[in-house]
């Protein structure tokens, strides 16, 4: 038997204009968010969400609708408040680690080079090429690349967010079940769970303009303050009502707060070095690509989520830098170093 739902969900979004308080709010807590670019790409995401849903022939408003809406008002909130995975849900929706910036960068990252043949054998080899997830079919190379630098990154399995990469290559066995060799098909559709399962695990690299504002933020040459948050005016009230009085003086003073209130995490104070945390942890998920020239391949690097010490440091220009080898005075010529004769006595 199905479980009837609530009917007050509906209740309370039923008019435009409620939605429209609920728009406005949702708008007002993306511009009290301590990050840049989540702060432009979350008020886009959310107004497209919206001009998505009014955009339908059914104006109205389902219970998933709803909850969708207000679970992103409550995620910006608590985000905005200190909470950390709050915080670093909305990180990772804003540099494409998860959501549909990260399909549309990936798109983009994936997106083939278009090279029309000049000649005939160009053109036949064009033709001549294995059909996609046929025999003889081999992902992009940088699609291995990016694959291999994913398995070999620690970060991303313990992040989690993404599924891991199991396997560089589709694993096909030799035989079936009878100890025949596979069908074409069944090939076929191994190749291609295979390569679908890959891109949903890959991460992108990020534009450059938006990797240099995070290294930027990271290094901390990027200038940043916290945003203000507008309160509103409180009435002042100069004497407490009879009835807290009356409850102080049955029961007393209130307990303060106990970690049993902070079972689902606690809210943390936004400063730089909080956030310098968080978008080092986001940097650690970002690869950076660079063109080998003795491969003639791409190759990704990744960032680390703690600052490594380094054990090198380099010399100023006016410290002479054999003073730091020298070798002891040596004694003068003639002598061996040693006192003389009379401190070498010892008293009778």
């Amino acid at each position: 038997m199905a479980r009837p739902q609530p009917s007050h969900w509906l209740a309370n979004l039923s008019t435009p204009q409620q939605w429209r308080h609920l728009l406005r709010a949702t708008l007002r807590e993306c511009t009290y968010l301590p990050d840049p670019i989540a702060r432009n790409y979350m008020r886009e995401h959310i107004l497209s969400r919206y001009r998505a849903v009014s955009s339908r022939r059914s104006n109205k408003a389902g219970p998933q609708m709803v909850h969708a809406a207000r679970n992103a008002l409550s995620v910006l909130r608590r985000a905005n408040e200190g909470y950390s995975r709050p915080l670093e849900k909305v990180l990772l929706l804003s540099y494409g680690r998860t959501g549909k910036r990260r399909h549309e960068m990936l798109a983009e990252f994936l997106k083939p080079e278009t090279e029309i043949p000049n000649d005939t054998q160009s053109a036949k080899e064009l033709i001549c090429q294995p059909t996609k997830f046929g025999e003889g079919w081999q992902p992009p190379s940088i699609v291995r690349s990016l694959a291999l630098s994913h398995t070999r990154n620690p970060v991303i399995a313990s992040v989690r967010a993404r599924p891991v990469i199991k396997a560089i290559s589709p694993p096909i066995p030799k035989e079936n079940i009878w100890g025949k060799e596979l069908a074409q098909s069944r090939k076929m559709k191994i190749r291609r769970k295979w390569y679908f399962a890959t891109l949903s695990s890959l991460l992108p690299p990020l534009p450059e303009k938006d990797l240099r504002t995070l290294d930027g933020l990271v290094s901390g040459t990027t200038p940043w303050e916290p945003v203000k948050r507008r309160k509103g005016v409180k009435p002042e009230t100069d004497a407490r009502p009879e009835s807290e009085i009356l409850k102080l003086l049955v029961k007393g003073p209130e307990k303060e707060n106990t970690f049993a209130d902070f079972a689902n995490g606690r809210p943390h104070a936004i400063t730089a070095r909080f956030m310098r945390r968080q978008w080092r942890r986001i940097s650690a998920l970002v690869p950076r690509q660079y063109w080998n020239e003795t491969s003639q391949k791409w190759r990704f690097e990744w960032d680390t989520p703690k600052m490594v010490p380094t054990l090198s440091y380099s010399l100023d220009s006016s410290i002479d830098s054999g003073a730091f080898f020298k070798e002891p005075p040596q004694p003068p010529r003639g002598t061996s170093g040693r006192p003389p004769r009379d401190e070498q006595r010892q008293p009778q």
